[in-house]
Formats: structure tokens, sequence, C-alpha cells
């Protein structure tokens, strides 16, 4: 866990220089140019089909498992707690892959009203 805590704070600590970095660069350049605008467009234009693919991909595969843990939380009684722990730990995970492709996808929706 001790490994896991220090992955933890290291990515934190990168993504709020990153923050930080990123923000100086917001300020001093305001736009992008139409060239790089449009080859951006066409890049989350084709991987949006990708991304949309493998969330209903695994948002079908936590359906699965969770019915799975249900009916095993049901039927034997000692692993209750171990089902409810499974489910919830998928559904968090697949909560952050939804979350993910629903930002691609505005992302995409608020280009094309541009």
């Amino acid at each position: 866990m001790r490994i896991a805590y220090f992955i933890c704070a290291g990515l934190s600590a990168g993504i709020i220089g990153g923050s930080l970095i990123g923000s100086i660069k917001l300020f001093t350049k305001k736009s992008y140019p139409e060239e790089r605008r449009i080859k951006i467009k066409k890049m989350m234009d084709k991987a949006a089909p990708v991304i949309k693919f493998f969330t209903m991909l695994l948002l079908a595969l936590g359906l699965i498992w969770c019915i799975y843990f249900l009916i095993l939380g049901a039927v034997v009684p000692e692993k209750t707690d171990y089902a409810n722990n499974m489910s919830e730990l998928i559904v968090a995970v697949l909560t952050v892959i939804s979350i993910i492709f629903a930002f691609v996808e505005f992302l995409r929706r608020n280009n094309d009203k541009k």
C-alpha cells in the first residue's frame, strides 16, 4: 500500500504542477491557429467512436458482473459483504469511465458549435 500511496502522491503532484504550468501558458497564448483546431477536431472525431465502443463494452461487462455479484450475495450469505464491495468497486470504475466519455463528447460537440 505504501507504493500505491507514493504513486498517487506523485500523480497528484504532477497534475497540480501541470495545471500551474498550463495556466501560465493559457494566459500567455490567447488562441490556437485555425489549422491546429481543425487537426484536433479530426483527431477527436476519429477517437470518439473507439472511446464509445470501449465505454459500451465496459458498461456491458460491468452489468454482467454486477448481476453475478448480486446473485452471489443472495445465494451465499457469507459472501454478501464481498459481493457488495465488488459491485461498488465496479460501479465506481464504470462511473469514472463514463465521465471520461461524457467529457470527450462534450468537447466534440462544443467544437462543432464553433
